[in-house]
């Protein structure tokens, strides 16, 4: 039986996350939601690279996180308003999602 190659990818974010938790604790609070829009976006990365982790709507939704968002962080209501939009984004993509398994069941 052939040794499987680690999967650092997965790896990789893990220890991004737990590194950006520690680095949260003495930086301005706004670099938090700045740490975890990247987190996503490694996240979407991942899956460009490996079938397993792709997602049609996180691979569009991939510049909103990266462009829209980011461009507006110096202004931080315009960054405030980017984020709800991005949220009801994926709550409706949530929605559709799930309304379908609940009728299944």
């Amino acid at each position: 039986m052939a040794k499987r190659k680690p999967d650092y990818g997965v790896f990789d974010l893990a220890t991004y996350l737990v590194a950006s938790a520690r680095d949260c604790m003495d930086e301005p609070l706004i670099y938090g939601p700045l740490r975890m829009l990247e987190g996503v976006n490694r996240m979407i990365m991942m899956g460009a690279g490996d079938p397993r982790f792709h997602d049609d709507f996180l691979s569009k939704m991939r510049a909103r996180v990266t462009t829209d968002v980011l461009k507006v962080m110096s202004d931080r209501e315009e960054f405030k308003k980017a984020l709800d939009e991005l949220l009801l984004e994926f709550a409706a993509e949530s929605r559709r999602r799930t309304v379908g398994i609940r009728k299944l069941g």
